[in-house]
């Protein structure tokens, strides 16, 4: 009876993420340079998650005598789909063609969702997550790629083999349900989806540029230079005053693309113009300009806020100006700011 309750806690916590995740796809993570493949996709998944949710409380609750139906199985492909095209555009270079492995996978995904039509009910949500499985171990060997680039390569490739065990445990639930019942797995399989997105949560509080600089990895890692016959540094000097002067840093919603129209060049050259005259990459670029301006701010303007300070100079929140602030400072604005004035009294004439 704990599991079963619990476990509609978890999809009712579930389709709120879900909601939540969807707004902040939609704004603050708006200047994430995802192709268009990517941004319908992540919709699609956080749109099947919540109703495979939807299915679980309704199976629980008693007010669906059965769970398993061809509807069902369908959202279960459909989330899958929508995840590993999600991801698919955060771990593959932006200039690639939609063309290659990834067809591939999502032929076999269909392939799977044919069968999951045809097969009887019973083998329908097996075939369902080990297709997912396959997906995620696809994505997992992307991420293995950018070992060399990311010290925090672990934290991802264990989400998505985390993510990747989820899929096989579901799977072999699903198999031994006509024996453990059909209130069992719904029960396991929804508790599994909220600690999913507890973990998505969790991780984008806690590492907010996680995404970003996960593409600057994908940058590095595939990159081929773009900027023959450019004269850079004319270009470099241009961006340099673009953020001391013009202060573009401030504007929320800079992305790579806004930066690549004010200096007439492609995505992709200004991506590796930074990288490798500023030996970083956009993304971090912009939160140390934010961070050196807020600095001086919180110098000079005791009385405002740490969150004022943050916003006023691009950060859309304050767990994301907390962490990129302690990245550049090595310590949180607060302490930063009290650091500064006790130094400032001790340096005072007596």
């Amino acid at each position: 009876m704990l599991l079963m309750s619990f476990a509609v806690l978890s999809s009712g916590f579930s389709i709120g993420a879900s909601s939540l995740l969807a707004l902040a796809f939609a704004s603050v993570y708006r200047g994430l340079a995802l192709p268009w493949q990517s941004r319908v996709a992540g919709y699609v998944m956080l749109l099947g998650l919540a109703a495979t949710q939807t299915f679980h409380a309704r199976f629980l609750l008693g007010i669906d005598a059965e769970l398993i139906s061809r509807s069902y199985a369908g959202v279960l492909f459909l989330q899958s789909i929508g995840f590993y095209y999600l991801l698919l555009g955060v771990l593959r270079p932006a200039q690639q063609k939609w063309f290659g492995w990834d067809s591939v996978v999502l032929v076999l995904l269909l392939v799977a969702l044919v069968c999951a039509v045809l097969v009887p009910l019973s083998l329908a949500v097996p075939v369902a997550m080990m297709g997912g499985t396959g997906a995620a171990i696809h994505l997992g060997q992307l991420v293995f790629k950018l070992r060399a680039q990311r010290q925090r390569f672990l934290l991802e490739l264990r989400v998505l083999v985390l993510f990747a065990v989820m899929a096989v445990l579901i799977a072999v639930t699903s198999f031994a349900a006509p024996i453990v019942g059909w209130r069992n797995f719904a029960a396991i399989y929804a508790v599994l989806i909220g600690a999913s997105f507890m973990l998505v949560l969790y991780l984008l509080l806690r590492f907010p540029d996680i995404a970003s600089k996960t593409q600057e990895a994908v940058t590095n890692t595939y990159a081929v230079s773009t900027l023959s016959g450019i004269r850079c540094d004319d270009v470099v000097l241009e961006i340099k005053r673009l953020f001391a002067q013009e202060k573009i840093y401030e504007d929320e919603s800079l992305s790579l693309n806004k930066l690549a129209e004010l200096t007439k060049l492609s995505a992709h050259q200004v991506s590796e113009l930074i990288n490798t005259h500023f030996q970083m990459g956009f993304s971090s670029l912009v939160r140390r300009y934010r961070v050196e301006a807020a600095k001086k701010m919180l110098i000079d303007e005791p009385r405002a806020s740490v969150l004022s300070v943050g916003l006023s100079v691009g950060f859309t929140s304050q767990s994301n100006f907390y962490v990129a602030f302690k990245e550049f400072a090595g310590v949180v604005p607060g302490q930063f700011r009290k650091q500064a004035s006790t130094n400032s009294q001790n340096t005072e004439p007596a």
